[in-house]
């Protein structure tokens, strides 16, 4: 009658943390099978969930990884969210790119980050490269693309879009920006402004469209009371709000209030008014947006929008993992959220009259 082998002498068998290479030594360090050690990491529903954190934990404890192009090229989940992104010159995205990756975190998901210029050419083959990859998922941030490309791109593949440029059919979710607008636009009228320098260009899907919108709302023109600004060739933001606002004040007649395209904008803005002698909001008003940290180290402090991005991208997230919890055939219908932006009102706004030179 063959001998049993003694417990003892499994443990004595088993590889130590620093000797696991594989799935294999990963369930012999646990005393599991690789059955249930990979169907733990596969997110099986079968496995109990008190085995599964302990396999999870003991995961980041050794540091073991398993390698998710492998998985994936045999036809299992990878645990990879593929994430594609204009630059991360801009402190906003930077946010938006650490909550959802602390989301995903939270559900076993890793993020693949692909960093693209705004245009479609390099947005597509960051989308390929993550269909050939066996991605789990994708979320598209500021896509530049159409609903039916990016569904060509990803056949059965679960999508969410964040802030896409133009209205989505697939799964969408988005900062209320039109809201975003109305709030600073009409915060300037109740102060008595009726002339705008705008800082952004007339093709700003985001912006523009919005401030037409209500302008009109208000009974009020919106080719008489916005002026644009010309956006020089400079890679700094700052830089770029100080040379507009130096071309603005050539004006005959100059604007009480300026609207920049973002928080850093309106940092060099005030910096090319202070150099001006003038100040804010006395002789100008000037409001931003994003409510960088910077926005209320100021001074003065900055009027500005908050994007409120740990909740937008929350939502983004769980709309992933839903799309990833449907069958491959009923992802993608259309479905289209939107996160409300707060006003944050700061010094660098103020009354219109007293705005005189």
């Amino acid at each position: 009658m063959p001998r049993k082998e003694s417990t003892a002498g499994r443990a004595k068998s088993r590889p130590r943390s620093g000797q696991i290479e594989s799935i294999i030594d990963f369930a012999k360090y646990l005393d599991l099978s690789v059955w249930t050690v990979s169907r733990a990491i596969n997110g099986h529903p079968e496995v109990k969930e008190k085995t599964r954190r302990r396999i999870m934990a003991a995961m980041e404890e050794v540091g073991y990884r398993p390698n998710p192009l492998a998985r994936g090229l045999g036809g299992r989940r990878t645990g990879m969210i593929g994430v594609c992104s204009i630059g991360l010159e801009n402190p906003i995205l930077n946010a938006k790119i650490y909550h959802l990756q602390e989301f995903l975190r939270k559900h076993s998901l890793r993020i693949l980050l692909e960093l693209a210029a705004q245009n479609s050419q390099e947005e597509t083959r960051a989308i390929e490269d993550f269909a050939r990859l066996h991605v789990d998922g994708v979320v598209l941030m500021y896509s530049t693309l159409s609903s039916a490309t990016v569904a060509k791109l990803l056949p059965g593949i679960a999508c969410v879009q964040v802030d896409p440029h133009e209205p989505q059919s697939l799964p969408n979710i988005s900062i209320d920006r039109r809201k975003a607008m109305r709030l600073l636009f009409e915060h300037l009228l109740r102060l008595g402004h009726r002339s705008f320098a705008l800082l952004f260009a007339k093709t700003d899907p985001w912006r523009w469209p919005s401030l037409v919108e209500i302008a009109r709302d208000h009974g009020l023109d919106p080719e008489k009371i916005f002026r644009f600004v010309v956006a020089p060739d400079v890679a700094s933001p700052i830089e770029a709000g100080q040379a507009m606002t130096e071309e603005l004040l050539k004006w005959p007649k100059r604007p009480t209030a300026i609207f920049a395209r973002d928080d850093r904008m309106a940092l060099g803005v005030l910096q090319a008014l202070r150099e001006a002698g003038l100040e804010v909001p006395r002789h100008i008003s000037v409001a931003g947006f994003d409510n960088l940290d910077l926005a209320r180290q100021l001074h003065p402090t900055l009027t500005t929008v908050e994007q409120n991005p740990a909740q937008l991208m929350r939502k983004a997230g769980e709309i992933l993992l839903a799309q990833i919890a449907l069958p491959e055939g009923k992802r993608g219908q259309p479905l289209a959220e939107t996160i409300a932006p707060e006003l944050i009102i700061g010094e660098s706004t103020g009354l219109a009259f007293r705005n005189a030179p």
